[in-house]
């Protein structure tokens, strides 16, 4: 073979692969091309993974979250969680936590928590008031017409304190009372014990539930009994009851249900703030949900919810 046959042949073989070299991408010639499989039809709208934004942050997350405080009180447990439904349709996030009232006045002072709806004003819880007013503040009055008292069954046939020494052996000398510790414990102890000489009789400590359950059995019976009640309370509306007359006012005359919140609070949380300070509730609209719980037996957070859902008009005003 001559020279001539020889470099031509090289020449066929040589251009085609210049020719292939020649049509790769030089600015990435190490990163393959991104394909979809044939068979893959993506839905109208859909991104690429390298496309897709972060989710956003749900509305609550970005309002925050309110910390409820409160008694294992019948009005208490309804007004809270009502509260909770309604800042929850704002967008919040809603923690809450039961303790007895001494606590709960401090962790609103201390900030451990945002705010409670249940400060009896000014009598019952008057020596915490005294206590922590300068570290607290009052959201609003949810309720203005609340009364502490000795309650007995309509059939007892007395009507004031004055009257108790006189049927003592019907009675079985005996008050049954709630929680120590409790604002209505402290006065009936320390104020209508002696001012009606009562001191001979048995102020029995124990808490709402256990009055409830010897509220119950004696009514039942017919029985004789006197127990520290207040209004609004749901038993009310369970059974036909009467609050004895106090004429020395040894527990205080009408008071008002105050909500209470941490200093802070209103800047923190303005839109939670102002919803809190608007909530009103009327003696029937608040036995309405105490009753579907403590005598319906409805998971406290239903019972709310179905009221907040069934009572729109008034809900708006507090959020407007």
């Amino acid at each position: 073979m001559n020279k001539k046959r020889i470099l031509l042949l090289l020449s066929i073989l040589i251009i085609p692969v210049l020719l292939m070299v020649g049509c790769g991408d030089s600015s990435s010639p190490t990163t393959p091309a991104v394909t979809t499989p044939a068979n893959t039809t993506e839905p109208a709208g859909s991104t690429t993974p390298a496309q897709t934004q972060p989710t956003t942050t749900p509305q609550a997350e970005e309002k925050g979250t309110v910390k409820l405080i409160y008694v294992q009180w019948a009005c208490a447990e309804a007004e809270t969680h009502i509260a909770e439904a309604v800042l929850e349709d704002l967008g919040y996030d809603v923690e809450k936590e039961v303790v007895s009232a001494g606590p709960m006045w401090t962790a609103v002072a201390k900030g451990d928590a945002d705010a409670f709806t249940t400060a009896w004003l000014p009598y019952t819880h008057e020596s915490y008031w005294e206590k922590y007013k300068d570290d607290v503040e009052v959201l609003g009055t949810l309720f203005d017409n609340a009364k502490l008292g000795l309650v007995v069954p309509s059939y007892v046939t007395i009507n004031s304190i004055t009257e108790l020494n006189d049927h003592k052996d019907k009675f079985g000398s005996r008050i049954v009372g709630i929680e120590p510790g409790a604002g209505l414990m402290i006065h009936t102890e320390e104020n209508t014990i002696p001012t009606y000489g009562l001191e001979d009789w048995n102020f029995i400590e124990s808490s709402e539930a256990a009055m409830i359950a010897e509220l119950t059995r004696a009514v039942e019976k017919q029985e004789w009994i006197v127990v520290t009640g207040w209004a609004p309370h749901w038993k009310f509306f369970k059974w036909d009851l009467k609050i004895l007359e106090d004429p020395e006012l040894t527990l205080g005359g009408a008071e008002e249900i105050q909500i209470i919140a941490r200093k802070g609070f209103k800047e923190d949380m303005p839109e939670a703030a102002n919803m809190l300070s608007n909530m009103k509730l009327t003696d029937s609209q608040l036995g309405e949900v105490m009753y579907k719980i403590n005598v319906d037996g409805m998971d406290p957070a239903e019972a709310a919810r179905e009221w907040v859902n069934n009572n729109q008009d008034i809900v708006q005003g507090w959020v407007s």
